[in-house]
């Protein structure tokens, strides 16, 4: 058995880099360092929770807004009232503000050095201070972009929506599953545009793009079916009483670890790739482009031996 995959492994690429994958995910112990990544972006994910609550309840004073809202989270959320919502935004908003950067710098750092220990570098590079800077620099880049993706994503499906109504008047097929298609296709393009950021800013990684392309493809895709996954448990768990009450935490738990572990796992792909050369800008050190990554082995200054002079006390022997 072992022979045969082994002259799989060597005439197919694909397979081989798969396995590679694997081996280097395992070394790193990547279930490990999800669950670790996860503990921290919980947290992180509540008080992102409370901040969006807060903004909510600002935008909540509309009565149309509130009714619309409302109407929402009967259909998804149907634990939270929109009115209660709007009563506590001022205590939300204060506690999101004041825990947000906390956790989310934490889970920043856990992220950036379990990727980096995937790829065999030092976890922790440079100084303490400056990497905390460059933490929090980058949490408020994701958190940007993250805001940015959204509203381009929210505009463009509203727009896809619209044409979808009228395109009701005229029942066409072929134009409900076009218009259907890209609004999958820009949830798709949206996650790899965060996945590349995950994988290249977070462990300060310069990647070429034929690098991450793939491992990226692969964290979006993933991220459908999580979601994907994701509804069914909340609809089937909502029919039950005594799952409602542990619903939340448990999906928001289980979501976190798998997502963790895409992540974790696509870094493995990259770094056992061969194609391009990656660059660790914490330590402007380039990285080897063979297959095992640009791992210690390949940032490590070579010395020369020097021959060793045995110390003599008396005069030089002649050779007869």
């Amino acid at each position: 058995m072992r022979a045969a995959f082994g002259r799989a492994r060597r005439r197919f690429g694909r397979l081989d880099h798969l396995a590679q994958a694997v081996q280097r995910y395992d070394r790193a112990d990547g279930g490990r360092l999800a669950a670790a990544v996860t503990y921290y972006a919980f947290f992180a994910t509540f008080s992102l929770a409370l901040l969006g609550f807060a903004i909510l309840g600002f935008v909540l004073d509309d009565p149309a807004v509130l009714h619309s809202v409302q109407a929402y989270l009967s259909q998804n959320l149907p634990g939270l009232d929109a009115a209660a919502l709007r009563e506590a935004r001022g205590t939300a908003g204060l506690v999101a503000f004041i825990v947000l950067p906390v956790s989310g710098v934490f889970w920043v750092d856990a992220l950036r050095s379990s990727i980096r220990a995937v790829w065999q570098l030092p976890q922790y590079p440079g100084n303490y201070l400056l990497r905390q800077v460059i933490d929090f620099a980058v949490l408020a880049g994701l958190g940007l972009l993250l805001a940015v993706s959204l509203a381009l994503t929210t505009g463009t499906q509203a727009l896809l929506t619209w044409l979808l109504h009228v395109a009701a008047d005229r029942p066409d097929p072929v134009a409900h599953w076009l218009l259907g298609a890209a609004a999958y296709l820009l949830g798709v393009a949206v996650n790899v545009l965060l996945a590349v950021a995950a994988l290249t800013v977070l462990p300060r990684l310069r990647i070429p793009p034929r690098r991450v392309l793939g491992p990226a493809v692969f964290v979006a895709a993933g991220l459908e079916l999580l979601k994907t996954f994701g509804r069914i448990y909340v609809q089937r768990a909502q029919a039950n009483p005594a799952y409602q009450l542990v619903t939340a935490a448990v999906a928001i738990l289980l979501f976190l670890s798998l997502l963790n572990q895409l992540i974790l796992f696509a870094a493995a792909l990259a770094a056992t790739s061969t194609r391009g050369t990656v660059t660790d800008l914490a330590a402007r050190l380039p990285a080897a482009p063979g297959r095992a990554g640009p791992g210690p082995e390949h940032c490590r200054i070579r010395l020369r031996r020097r021959p060793v002079r045995s110390r003599r006390t008396g005069p030089p022997r002649r050779r007869r």
